[in-house]
């Protein structure tokens, strides 16, 4: 226990006794100066302690009247006693100071100091009860004792009794006239009890209370400019503001203003207790204006990103230590992991590079933009990734997370990621477990409308770091409240002010920082260029494995293809030469079938003719259309398959098979365009004594001995087509002329043909 004598706060601070909340503030920031914490820890808590004394309008008007009773006289006994009872709870003896209290009760019941202290003690040992009786016996006493009519306020206040605690309030205010206490209390009563206009109207007219200082008219109007931006009352917090702004000029009293920037640092505390964090932001900013030298009471963003080499000296030695104390930087995974991706990133390159200089397999302009493509994409990737392994092994930190007084920290190699504790609204822990067995635990935290997770190896080691992010979060509120944030300790090592200066996306860059995507674009660039030197040796290689791949086949249909996909002047001659001479075979093969003996002779330079236009253009495909006149024929009757396979026949009778390929116009592209197409369009003619079908035969695509034709045939007749297309082989002597053979196999001839 601490038994040391309770010091004068007064002397402490080296302020007179009617010193305002400027003055007080103003000697404790000084003496902290003098006294930091780190070198002098125990002068400084004298310096804290005397200060929230002081800052406690409560607190030092019990002290102040504590120190006026101790005055010889006839009170002096039981002022000794009052004191002692202080000592003994501050040294943490509640029953002794609870034992002194009643008993110097029993003997002067009408000491109501005494009996103030009591009820108070009760009220902060959650004794909510006892306190209540202890005012209720005081005002029992002196039912104008204002201060009895406000403490029991706070008592009702706790037993959520809030309609009497407002009654409580009213009646300190009555018998307090002038008090300014009774008031605000009574502000909160109402707005916990959901009147927010009426609190907002007792904090107006407590701004004309008789004898009220400057000082507290500016506390009130922040108080009333709080409670707007709490309940979404913006418009009319922007008016109270500006003429806030009005009312303190710059060229105001320096220290008011620094007093007025206080008070709205701690209703920005206020607000961030109730989660309202753009309008405690806002009163922060505001602030600025009137407290501009203040370390601390700055705007604080929900998350910013700052690159290492952007941190002062004093911020990177703190982090170094701070990887030395976690052992971040001893992680192996810290830079496995990127020499890993690195090298999947470079043998993925080389991969696709071997695809693409050693594939055989013919590419088009498109196939050439998108391998193009992927190679940039794949070296800019490799080039990034690689940078980001230098950077790893560069760095001093590697990866982990900390705890600033200010802020819960993430440090990522060369950048770190900082999320204000005031900011903190949630937080959450989750056990994962894998078949039952405990892996890690993740602690989810919201920080405003962004969420962050951490995770953590270990339930107590992950419970210990909530209840330190809990507990530091409430002391930052608290600090930040009282105006004392600027004399934590470590507050230093990262100032708040650099966090204000991150652009619209967060970030806070280094400056004269390199940026990373000149090399990535140059990289890209290197990919681009390998791609495009590799089109014409790939090209060469490719043309060089079609060429053996259509000379292993040796088909004339493969050769025509080639020549005409692939027209290589290295190999196009040989290619050439082989399909002269598979014509010359079909040639020889025409003159022996098609002897001047035959019906069909005459044909001979049709088929010649074919012949040279397949040598000329490279391709082997004859195309047939029938066109029937609309109406006149159902598909069932459509002759136009049966035509195809006529000429295919006819062709192959003159030429041998695999020379020419008859297809009805849906041919397969492998075989070209149209060598040469037959147009066969038919027309019924209604007559007497019988109608007539006739077919308009012409040829398209080659200047070939044949005349377009015109054959007539009996509707009436079920063999017409086969009359038709006979009439046609005779006109053109085709083969089969001078044959009455079935030639389209209709329905009709076929029942023919199975006769015996």
């Amino acid at each position: 226990m601490n038994n040391e004598p309770r010091q004068n706060p007064y002397e402490v601070l080296g302020i007179e006794k009617d010193a305002d909340a400027r003055a007080i503030k103003k000697a404790y920031f000084e003496r902290v100066r003098q006294n930091p914490p780190e070198t002098h820890p125990e002068e400084f808590r004298r310096l804290r302690e005397a200060y929230e004394l002081l800052s406690d309008p409560e607190a030092r008007q019990a002290f102040d009247a504590s120190a006026a009773q101790q005055a010889d006289g006839p009170a002096a006994a039981g002022n000794a006693h009052l004191q002692e009872a202080i000592n003994l709870f501050e040294a943490g003896d509640k029953d002794g100071g609870r034992k002194v209290l009643t008993t110097l009760l029993t003997e002067q019941p009408d000491f109501h100091d005494a009996r103030l202290l009591l009820g108070r003690h009760f009220l902060f040992e959650g004794e909510f009860q006892q306190a209540l009786a202890e005012f209720d016996a005081l005002l029992a006493r002196a039912p104008d004792h204002w201060q009895g009519h406000l403490q029991r306020g706070w008592a009702l206040i706790r037993l959520e009794r809030l309609k009497e605690a407002a009654d409580a309030f009213w009646r300190a205010g009555k018998h307090g006239p002038t008090e300014v206490g009774p008031r605000v209390a009574l502000a909160d009563c109402l707005e916990a009890m959901g009147q927010v206009a009426d609190s907002l109207k007792v904090l107006a007219q407590a701004q004309s209370l008789p004898g009220i200082s400057r000082m507290d008219v500016l506390a009130l109007k922040v108080r009333r400019i709080a409670t707007m931006l709490e309940y979404g009352q913006e418009a009319d917090a922007a008016k109270e503001l500006e003429r806030l702004d009005a009312e303190l000029p710059e060229d105001a009293d320096p220290e008011l203003r620094r007093w007025a920037g206080g008070q709205l640092t701690a209703a920005a505390a206020h607000l961030f207790a109730q989660q309202k964090s753009q309008g405690a932001n806002r009163l922060l900013a505001f602030g600025r204006r009137f407290n501009p030298e203040s370390a601390t009471e700055v705007a604080y963003p929900t998350r910013v990103t700052v690159e290492v080499d952007a941190l002062p000296a004093v911020t990177r030695e703190w982090l170094h230590s701070e990887a030395e104390r976690i052992g971040g930087w001893r992680v192996l995974t810290t830079w496995v992991m990127p020499a890993i991706f690195t090298l999947i990133c470079a043998t993925a390159i080389c991969f696709l590079l071997a695809f693409i200089y050693l594939g055989t397999a013919e590419r088009g302009v498109w196939e050439w933009l998108a391998c193009a493509v992927v190679s940039a994409l794949g070296f800019g990737a490799m080039c990034f990734q690689a940078r980001y392994l230098l950077r790893v092994m560069a760095s001093p930190y590697g990866r982990f997370n900390t705890i600033h007084p200010l802020h819960l920290i993430q440090v990522a190699i060369d950048r770190i990621t900082v999320w204000p504790l005031v900011h903190l609204q949630d937080l959450k822990l989750v056990e994962h477990q894998n078949n039952g067995v405990y892996q890690h635990t993740n602690i989810q935290l919201r920080f405003n409308d962004q969420r962050m997770v951490m995770a953590v190896r270990g339930k107590e080691k992950a419970e210990s770091l909530a209840q330190e992010l809990i507990a530091r979060r409430r002391r930052v509120l608290e600090l930040l409240g009282r105006g004392m944030l600027d004399a934590e300790s470590g507050v230093e090592h990262l100032p708040p002010a650099l966090l204000a200066g991150a652009d619209k996306k967060g970030h806070v860059r280094a400056p004269n920082a390199p940026s990373p995507w000149p090399g990535m674009f140059a990289a890209a660039g290197i990919g681009v260029l390998l791609v495009g030197g590799a089109v014409w040796p790939q090209t060469r290689s490719s043309a060089e494995h079609a060429w053996m791949r259509v000379a292993a086949r040796a088909d004339l249909g493969s050769l025509l293809e080639y020549l005409r996909e692939h027209p290589d002047p290295r190999f196009a001659p040989q290619l050439q030469a082989r399909v002269d001479a598979e014509l010359g075979k079909a040639r020889t093969r025409l003159e022996a079938r098609l002897d001047p003996g035959s019906a069909a002779a005459p044909s001979r330079a049709f088929f010649t003719g074919l012949l040279d236009a397949v040598s000329r253009t490279h391709s082997r495909r004859v195309t047939v259309t029938y066109q029937a006149q609309e109406g006149a024929r159902t598909p069932q009757d459509d002759p136009s398959e049966l035509l195809v396979s006529v000429w295919q026949r006819a062709v192959d009778e003159a030429l041998g098979q695999g020379v020419l390929v008859v297809d009805g116009g849906r041919g397969s592209q492998r075989e070209g365009p149209p060598l040469m197409t037959l147009h066969v369009r038919e027309e019924v003619q209604a007559g007497s004594p019988s109608s007539q079908r006739i077919w308009s035969v012409k040829q398209e695509g080659l200047d070939l001995p044949v005349e377009p034709l015109e054959l007539v045939a009996d509707v009436a007749d079920p063999r017409a087509s086969e009359v038709l297309f006979h009439a046609w082989v005779d006109r053109w002597h085709l083969p089969g002329a001078g044959d009455r053979r079935p030639l389209l196999l209709t329905a009709s001839t076929l029942v023919q043909e199975a006769r015996p």
